[in-house]
């Protein structure tokens, strides 16, 4: 028994070192309190006041009216933020749909203008090649009346230039039957009232190339003498101007003495 209560408990030595030390610390702070107690008067006297240590509070709870409070402000100001997004995007959807209004009216002002010079420019155009085909048509008028005048003119000419050669021939004809006539002589025995039609084949100068009967007067005698009296009265009569020769070339014409 002795031998189990000699031995050391360390969990008492410590409780009584702590005891000693906290007795310690009293009697230091009761001792410099006493000291600053009996400071001469005048002096300024700095009582040291030991105030025990005591635990930290705990921090209160929250008020729950507190906390709904600004559940409230939040959810609130949340709200405004979101009806002040919402506010700009529609307000950046109205702008943006006010400048795809303004340029489709622009857009279609431009196509309007386009299609209104295009429409101008078209009637233009119209109007120039109306002007261009009646210039045109004038001038084939124009044209056309000249030709016909032209024509006309050249058949007027043609006529006129007909009509004198014809008179000239008739007349030259007139002048060869003459000379044929005054070179002829009547054979013996042949009748009056006889005549024939002879063909002569002239050359420019006048000269007889051939004369022959083509219509005979039915008597041979009559129509030989015919042929010899054209022979005989060469160079027959020919008009000066050498174009009009192509029309005594051959010539044909009746012999009638009696005429």
């Amino acid at each position: 028994m002795l031998k189990k209560s000699g031995r050391r408990n360390p969990g008492r030595v410590r409780a009584v070192v702590y005891a000693v030390l906290v007795h310690a610390v009293v009697i230091g702070l009761l001792v410099i309190g006493f000291r600053w107690t009996i400071q001469p008067t005048g002096e300024k006297v700095v009582q040291a006041v030991a105030v025990p240590e005591t635990a930290p509070r705990k921090p209160e709870a929250p008020d729950k009216r507190k906390q709904e409070e600004e559940a409230r402000k939040n959810a609130e100001a949340e709200k405004a933020a979101a009806e002040k997004a919402r506010q700009a995007e529609l307000q950046k959807k109205q702008e943006l749909a006010e400048q795809q209004r303004k340029e489709t009216e622009r857009r279609k002002a431009e196509a309007a203008r386009k299609q209104k010079e295009q429409a101008e420019q078209q009637k233009r155009a119209a109007a120039q090649e109306r002007q261009k085909q009646e210039k045109l048509r004038q001038k084939h008028a124009e044209q056309s009346l000249k030709e016909q005048m032209a024509a006309e003119e050249k058949a007027r000419q043609a006529a006129a230039q007909a009509a004198r050669v014809a008179t000239v021939v008739d007349k030259y004809k007139a002048l060869i039957r003459q000379r044929v006539s005054r070179s002829w002589s009547r054979p013996l025995g042949v009748a009056k009232g006889l005549q024939c039609v002879v063909s002569v084949r002239l050359t420019p100068s006048g000269e007889v190339l051939a004369a022959m009967v083509v219509r005979s007067s039915g008597n041979p005698l009559f129509d030989r003498s015919v042929e010899n009296a054209v022979y005989k009265a060469a160079p027959l009569p020919l008009p000066d101007d050498p174009t009009l020769f192509d029309n005594f070339r051959e010539i044909e014409f009746l012999f009638n003495p009696e005429e």
